[in-house]
């Protein structure tokens, strides 16, 4: 019985250690067989190239839109219902030598989002810019977004038809919400296997 308590005991501290796992609740590496984005991305644009994908990225590019984001890429709604501690992680670069000006923006907003032209009424999580062309890996909390559905925004603002940026590899990640704390069911465990075994031996005395 003794062999049966332990055993149970280094069950339940496993499972209080890796009761909270990160889990993907969004990702997209923009792999793609056409240049459309699609996979539930909507976009804001001035002419049809102005996002799309290519080499297995997604191009932002310029075309000037006065008053409005050059060219953006939002997100469908992302449930993440059920999840915390939220982070979202993703690569960039300049697709062309963009000027110290030129920013690419990552925002996010509640569903339901606000009109991708209103930038005031999202919350900015990242801005960058580079001149060169190297990749960047950048990632951000999403924590205010716990437990919800919501929306997320790439934009650019740059000052020349040729300018833009690269993404790839965007990916959201979360921690399940157990409805149950495992450690406390660890215990429960625990004190339940010594309650059978107080019983087993004073059955035996």
């Amino acid at each position: 019985m003794k062999r049966v308590i332990r055993a149970a005991a280094a069950a339940a501290f496993v499972l209080a250690a890796g009761s909270v796992s990160a889990a993907t609740v969004f990702q997209d590496n923009f792999s793609r067989s056409s240049n459309m984005v699609g996979n539930g991305w909507s976009e804001l644009e001035r002419y049809s190239s102005s996002v799309r994908t290519f080499s297995n990225d997604v191009l932002l590019l310029g075309n000037i839109l006065s008053g409005t984001p050059d060219a953006a890429a939002a997100s469908a709604v992302i449930d993440a219902t059920g999840f915390e501690n939220l982070t979202i992680s993703f690569k960039w670069k300049s697709y062309n030598k963009n000027e110290y000006a030129d920013k690419l923006t990552l925002s996010w907003a509640s569903d339901p989002a606000p009109l991708m032209t209103n930038q005031n009424a999202w919350t900015q999580l990242y801005r960058g810019n580079d001149g060169g062309t190297n990749w960047h890996i950048r990632t951000r909390s999403l924590a205010a977004a716990d437990n919800s559905m919501f929306n997320i925004m790439f934009w650019t603002k740059v000052s020349s038809s040729n300018e833009g940026f690269a993404l790839d590899y965007v990916k959201i990640t979360g921690d399940a919400i157990s409805a149950v704390p495992l450690p406390a069911t660890g215990f429960l465990l625990i004190a339940g296997l010594g309650g059978l075994g107080a019983l087993r031996r004073k059955k035996k005395s």
